[in-house]
């Protein structure tokens, strides 16, 4: 039997229409790997060599690690959804990516994966079989466009070095709700904290802590559509010490605070 692992963290997505107001710079939670299919208008993505505008009809892959900015000089309508390979080989194959790559979407379409992408994201509201059907679907389109992507571009990361981080990027994984200390993700690997932390970096072009963080904000997302807890008890479910750093962090990551988001995220 072989167990078959390439699996993704979903970080959000949906379907969004802005305008001209929609003038982002790059911020921590940029650094995930994202997927449009503009259906009105054009945006423009920057990384520090490229302006690229994304057009109407087509479906764009996105290098988030590899952008400074992003912005609308109309308006624009698009599918979209950012993720995270859970596989270390995959995350490290598509980081050796151009910051924006067009895809040939013959065979898939991201139009109409906002509704699964609604399940998963309020699962409570929802039977377990439609939460299952939904993470197939979802999957089985990453899964196809990477597939596609990395044997276009031929991506084939050599480093040794990786495997000593698996177990941490594992550890993460599952443990990025509770209180994780350098010195313990770099025990698990049987390096020093200085190395692990240097390593880690240069391998995900991010640091430990914000890449806890990353994942953090993520559920903090879920946890506030689901009204079944308070802001104060999200902040501790997510292991932060106190109510107002949790505030801060969503607010610095998203520009709104977890109470605005609450009130207005059926709008959003």
């Amino acid at each position: 039997m072989i167990y078959l692992n390439q699996t993704y963290e979903l970080l959000a997505g949906g379907f969004h229409s802005g305008n001209r107001t929609w003038n982002k710079q790059h911020t921590e939670i940029d650094n995930c790997f994202k997927l449009y299919h503009l259906t009105e208008g054009n945006v423009h993505v920057c990384s520090n060599l490229d302006d690229f505008m994304l057009e109407k009809g087509k479906t764009y892959f996105i290098n988030g690690s590899k952008l400074s900015k992003q912005y609308c000089k109309e308006s624009f309508s698009t599918h979209w959804i950012h993720f995270l390979p859970k596989d270390l080989m995959i995350y490290l194959g598509l980081l050796e990516l151009p910051a924006v790559v067009e895809i040939d979407s013959n065979g898939f379409s991201l139009i109409g994966m906002e509704k699964y992408i609604n399940i998963l994201l309020n699962s409570t509201e929802f039977s377990s079989w439609e939460y299952v059907l939904s993470i197939m679907h979802v999957q089985a389109l990453i899964q196809t466009i990477i597939t596609r992507l990395i044997m276009n571009y031929n991506i084939s990361p050599t480093s040794t070095k990786i495997y000593r981080l698996e177990p941490a990027i594992h550890y993460i994984h599952v443990n990025y709700k509770t209180n994780i200390h350098l010195k313990e993700l770099a025990s698990i690997c049987n390096v020093s904290p200085n190395y692990f932390h240097k390593m880690f970096k240069l391998t995900f072009r991010t640091t430990p802590t914000n890449y806890i963080i990353l994942l953090r904000m993520n559920s903090a997302l879920q946890l506030l559509r689901d009204n079944r807890l308070t802001i104060k008890e999200i902040a501790f479910e997510l292991g932060f010490t106190d109510n107002a750093h949790f505030c801060k962090t969503f607010k610095k990551y998203y520009g709104i605070t977890p109470g605005e988001y609450q009130k207005n995220k059926n709008k959003m």
